[in-house]
């Protein structure tokens, strides 16, 4: 069998332009991507970065209010005849997060206070008087070793 067999060259090495058998098929073309795919992801993230943004923004405006709580508490406690005698000048005052929302008293909140002297935990009832300052119904200091002071009567 030569060449001349088949006709017009096909299969032929000498004719560059001739059609050719490949036993792989047409070289394949890249999958093309959904668009769906990427309006999903997009609306994804899109959603996620929304719900950071209002849950992350409302828990800042929530710790802001409670500083501004925190730094009035400490105000009216600093000066504190028992306090400054077993703390001495106070030097961190701070909300204790975790035991002050595991109370199931809405108005007692714990603090953790360090001083020139000493340390201690001071819980403090109070609420928020008509004109929107922090009014104390009852505090009371205790100290690492287990004493404990009223410190509003």
């Amino acid at each position: 069998m030569s060449t001349s067999d088949f006709p017009s060259g096909r299969f032929s090495d000498s004719d560059p332009s001739a059609q050719r058998f490949d036993p792989y098929g047409p070289p394949a073309s890249p999958p093309r991507r959904s668009s769906t795919g990427c309006w999903i992801w997009a609306i994804l993230l899109g959603g996620g970065f929304l719900l950071l943004v209002c849950c992350g923004g409302g828990a800042l405006l929530v710790r802001f209010g409670l500083q501004i709580v925190t730094t009035e508490i400490e105000d009216q406690l600093s000066d504190n005849p028992v306090l400054r005698e077993h703390i001495g000048d106070v030097e961190s005052f701070e909300m204790d997060w975790s035991r002050s929302f595991a109370d199931e008293d809405d108005d007692t909140f714990i603090y953790q206070v360090r001083g020139s002297k000493g340390e201690g935990r001071v819980t403090v009832k109070h609420i928020t008087n008509d004109d929107g300052d922090e009014e104390i119904l009852s505090a009371q200091l205790r100290l690492p070793g287990g004493e404990t002071f009223d410190l509003v009567p």
